[in-house]
């Protein structure tokens, strides 16, 4: 999201970096998500609030990385979370929390994360629903 928002106020890394006196990699980094952040170093996180003109509370909200997906048909919801450089995605279903690991943060998953999400909720939820379907039989039968 800091880098939607860096693209809507037509704002550039370089600049940034001129401004704040932090490093272009380090911006780099912190704006194409390849760190977390609460990783970052809190003085960084200050210079680059102020240059900004923000809080380092809109800051920290603008470099969070969880993106929500709800899954109508089953009336689940959850998000996707980046951590250790993978995504991972939380939902719960039927009152009950589930968190699986995705695939890797890369460009090409980063473009398709909200579908490759909605896609692994709604197949991980037939499976919970096809056991609990099989747990039915078996206690039928027995």
């Amino acid at each position: 999201m800091l880098k939607e928002y860096l693209n809507t106020h037509d704002i550039s890394i370089y600049s940034i970096s001129k401004s704040s006196g932090i490093s272009y990699s380090t911006l780099n980094d912190i704006v194409n998500c390849k760190v977390e952040i609460e990783n970052v170093r809190a003085g960084i996180l200050h210079s680059l609030a102020k240059t900004l003109g923000i809080s380092m509370d809109a800051l920290f909200e603008l470099c969070k990385n969880d993106i929500f997906v709800r899954l109508e048909r089953c009336n689940a919801e959850g998000f996707v979370e980046k951590k250790n450089k993978k995504f991972f995605l939380h939902f719960v279903y039927r009152d009950k929390e589930y968190e699986y690991e995705l695939c890797p943060v890369k460009r090409e998953s980063s473009m398709f994360i909200n579908s490759i999400a909605l896609w692994e909720m709604e197949k991980h939820i037939l499976d919970i629903e096809m056991e609990e379907a099989y747990a039915l039989c078996i206690k039928k039968e027995g």
